[in-house]
């Protein structure tokens, strides 16, 4: 008995003095919460008890510099930033751009408020604010014609644009960016003429084309947000169940910014509208205000890093694939990785130049078209069909004119409904080694005839390509960091099936 005593009086006291001293219990925001443990009275005391109990220790606290800077730290973290379920949220935060894109969103935000109250106070001095000949009701229909005017612009819009807004979410973006620069402009400019007899009947025309700026802006403005909202929930969260955190945390930021613009504003427009700052100025600060206006967006939409391919990416790394294999004849190709491209991603919808000479690719045709403008025969075109079986897409070469020459040279891609987003990206690869081979032709067509056979033996030999290299294309994109399973690009939205 003796013997069992000492050993559970060792055990308790080996207990005791393994045992912790305090817990501390951290909250994503930063806040934190102490637990200790008093040894000599064997008491446990909450100090977070106490700190909301006893007035002294508040006191206290918020005399000591360190513990109100960190509750102040706290309180603006956890309206202002994500909740990061990590104790290196700092960190995260900055390496993965989320601050300083925060930061050129607001500087952005800010410029667009500057200027639009100044817009504002031009608008209402055209309608005759403050002129003793102006009426309520030339004012009011003015106002009806224009936002009437956004209204129709919008819905048209929405009606033409939709389905590509995610397909070029950061072009679409950036158009919004640039919109709502020209329709605020215009603001500016419609009152400079109606001291023009000749020229006053403008007026109400381009504060309709403004409003019709601003329309186009929120619609695509709109549309584009959640797919940002959602990129940031993926990267900092981990999941998408984080957008809805992100989203209000970003509405926070922008109450702010609402409200610091709204008192800049106002001192501008005092400063401005009291007669004693030059025109030179005036229009100096407004183009400055829009420079970085549209320097800040295209910045933060740069830190901007999808790991999802649209047209322009895919185009890049299989082009920049085809290439890699074509010089090295390795069987490890590595290609650009998001964060690469998305430094040199174009935002703007221009014409690009190709870097090579190859026919143009036609993606998701209707069968129509393809049986039309391809080589293939209506007995051909059954044995055609089998193929979607196996690829759940056809391609072909077909030629834009009903003689076949070599300068009309385009290929086909139709798609079947069961065709996934990889097969997608695989299509459009093999269309590019289609396109190689044709470029890489040199034996000129006679005729129809031999531009058929030509077209034919292309096709075969893309074939056999396509069989080696697509899984080393989709080791090479995995490697990289793109998810080929969200791959969405451009096509005429066609879908065959056969019954």
């Amino acid at each position: 008995p003796t013997t069992l005593i000492l050993i559970i009086c060792y055990q308790d006291c080996h207990a005791l003095a393994s045992s912790p001293k305090q817990v501390i219990s951290r909250r994503n925001d930063g806040r934190s919460k102490s637990f200790s443990f008093d040894e000599p009275n064997n008491k446990r005391v909450d100090n977070d008890s106490e700190v909301k109990f006893q007035l002294s220790q508040v006191g206290r606290d918020l005399i000591r510099p360190s513990v109100a800077l960190g509750r102040v730290q706290a309180a603006v973290r956890s309206t202002f930033l994500p909740s990061i379920p990590s104790s290196s949220s700092s960190s995260i935060l900055g390496s993965s751009g989320y601050l300083q894109y925060i930061l050129l969103d607001n500087i952005q935000d800010l410029c667009t408020s500057l200027r639009s109250v100044l817009a504002t106070q031009r608008i209402l001095e055209g309608v005759g604010v403050g002129r003793a000949d102006a009426t309520a009701l030339s004012a009011t229909l003015n106002f009806l014609i224009r936002d009437g005017c956004g209204m129709l612009a919008s819905l048209l819009f929405t009606s033409y644009a939709a389905s590509s807004f995610r397909r070029n979410v950061k072009r679409w973006k950036y158009f919004a960016d640039v919109m709502v620069d020209i329709g605020i402009t215009l603001e500016i400019v419609a009152p400079c003429v109606l001291p023009s007899p000749a020229l006053k009947g403008w007026f109400l025309p381009l504060i309709c084309l403004a409003n019709v700026c601003k329309a186009l802006c929120g619609v695509a403005a709109g549309a584009c947000s959640g797919a940002f909202q959602l990129y940031w929930s993926n990267t900092l969260i981990g999941t998408q169940d984080g957008i809805s955190e992100i989203s209000a945390k970003n509405g926070a930021q922008r109450t702010v910014m609402g409200g610091v613009g709204l008192v800049m504003a106002g001192l501008l427009a005092k400063c401005l509208g009291s007669g004693n700052v030059s025109m030179v100025v005036w229009v100096g600060l407004y183009c400055a205000l829009t420079s970085v206006h549209l320097v800040a967006n295209w910045w933060s939409l740069k830190l901007v890093e999808l790991d999802w391919l649209n047209s322009w990416r895919l185009h890049f790394i299989v082009d920049q694939f085809l290439r890699s294999v074509n010089e090295t004849n390795t069987d490890h190709v590595v290609v650009s990785n998001p964060m690469e491209l998305s430094r040199i991603e174009p935002l703007l919808f221009l014409p690009e130049l190709k870097r090579r000479k190859l026919c143009p690719i036609e993606m998701g045709v209707s069968f129509n078209r393809f049986a039309r403008m391809s080589h293939h025969t209506s007995t051909s075109l059954q044995s055609v069909l089998s193929q979607k079986q196996k690829q759940n897409y056809i391609l072909s070469v077909g030629h834009a004119c009903r003689k076949r020459v070599k300068q009309k040279r385009r290929v086909l891609v139709a798609f079947s409904p069961e065709c996934s987003n990889k097969d997608v990206a695989k299509a459009y690869l093999h269309a590019c080694i289609v396109g190689h081979e044709l470029a890489s032709t040199s034996k000129e067509q006679r005729n129809d005839v031999e531009e058929i056979e030509i077209v034919k033996e292309v096709e075969m030999k893309a074939e056999n390509k396509l069989t080696q290299l697509f899984p080393l294309f989709e080791m090479s994109a995995s490697n990289a960091g793109w998810n080929l399973d969200r791959t969405e690009i451009s096509n005429q939205g066609y879908e065959i099936c056969h019954e």
